[in-house]
């Protein structure tokens, strides 16, 4: 049996790879942007257009906690009595 990280790895990569292999500059158009083997016209930098594809394709989103956010207020109203009290002791 395998490890379940090292699949996941290789699915990963080979995802990578089959994202890159269809995604190749096909010339140049008018003025420095090129056009790209997917069909999108226009592109300045290719290698970001290829990055923004695979962070696309494979889902990669930020998750914001929301539970984070809720704790960071109370902690900041909490440092802001500490330093009060701090300052009254001086």
């Amino acid at each position: 049996m395998t490890d379940p990280i090292a699949q996941i790895r290789q699915k990963l990569v080979d995802r990578v790879a089959h994202i890159v292999d269809h995604h190749h500059a096909t010339g140049v158009d008018l003025g420095s942007d090129m056009a790209c083997s997917c069909g999108a016209q226009g592109i300045s930098q290719h290698s970001r257009h290829v990055a923004g594809q695979i962070v696309d394709q494979l889902g990669l989103k930020p998750e914001i906690d929301e539970v984070k956010k809720r704790i960071r207020y109370p902690s900041a109203i909490f440092d802001w009595e500490l330093t009060q009290i701090e300052g009254a002791q001086c």
